[in-house]
């Protein structure tokens, strides 16, 4: 699969910006204030949130700037980031060509997304976009399959087979090899309190799983529910949050 065609499943897959907006976890406090202290996001810092997705990273920043704009290349995301955050602009682009000017930017951050990119021209055009020296924050929410039946729920979702991207991928050689110095890594625990109906709609917006169709999604969603039948009717679901941290070379 080309570069081109990943990013179009991606967005077919994230069509449903209002499932999405409702279905996926928030972040931790400690990661959030762990990326503003570590790329020094304060009241003047101009931050741009690429694939910004419906906002539910975006609104972290709010607190400590004011100056935030997002750039979102699904229409479905779009839609619904304008319903939550209607007073922040979102920009259609994508980070391989991002709509905005030289050095405009001192921070860029990546919630959830940065496999889905071309990671060699993406960092470049970070590289454009930053100013010298300017900060990059990457973060991911990805199930904690330490746990024995979150990695049995992995399998009933078929992500060992259909994985967009494999969850141990170390991305600090990535960032380096784009020219950003400075790689911090960190994980942080979280967890996301769900019931089976919520649950489902969070199984429905895995990329892969929400382009299938009504049968073979509800086969899933049976296999789900199987590893979860002894659970008591709410139950959390454990993540582990995953940050990198680095810096534009000067």
């Amino acid at each position: 699969m080309t570069e081109s065609e990943r990013a179009a499943v991606g967005i077919e897959g994230f069509a449903d910006g209002t499932r999405y907006q409702t279905a996926r976890p928030g972040y931790p406090a400690a990661a959030v204030s762990h990326l503003v202290q570590y790329l020094h996001i304060e009241s003047t810092t101009r931050v741009v949130d690429v694939a910004a997705g419906t906002g539910l990273f975006t609104r972290e920043l709010l607190p400590f700037t004011s100056h935030v704009v997002a750039v979102e290349p699904g229409p479905g995301m779009r839609d619904e980031f304008a319903v939550q955050l209607p007073a922040v602009e979102v920009f259609d682009g994508a980070a391989e060509n991002l709509p905005l000017a030289n050095a405009s930017a001192d921070v860029i951050t990546v919630a959830q997304a940065f496999h889905w990119f071309d990671a060699d021209t993406a960092l470049e055009e970070f590289a454009r976009v930053l100013v010298p020296g300017g900060g990059l924050g990457l973060l991911w929410n990805e199930r904690d399959e330490s746990v024995e039946w979150v990695d049995a729920m992995s399998h009933a979702i078929l992500w060992h087979l259909k994985k967009p991207y494999d969850m141990a991928t170390d991305f600090k050689a990535i960032l380096e090899r784009g020219a950003f110095v400075d790689v911090e890594k960190c994980a942080f625990k979280n967890s996301q309190l769900v019931d089976r109906f919520s649950l489902h709609q969070r199984v429905l917006t895995t990329s892969y799983i929400a382009v299938l169709d009504a049968t073979e999604q509800r086969k899933i969603l049976d296999d789900v529910d199987d590893v979860v039948a002894s659970f008591d009717e709410t139950f959390d679901l454990p993540y582990v949050t995953t940050t990198y941290c680095a810096r534009a070379a000067r």
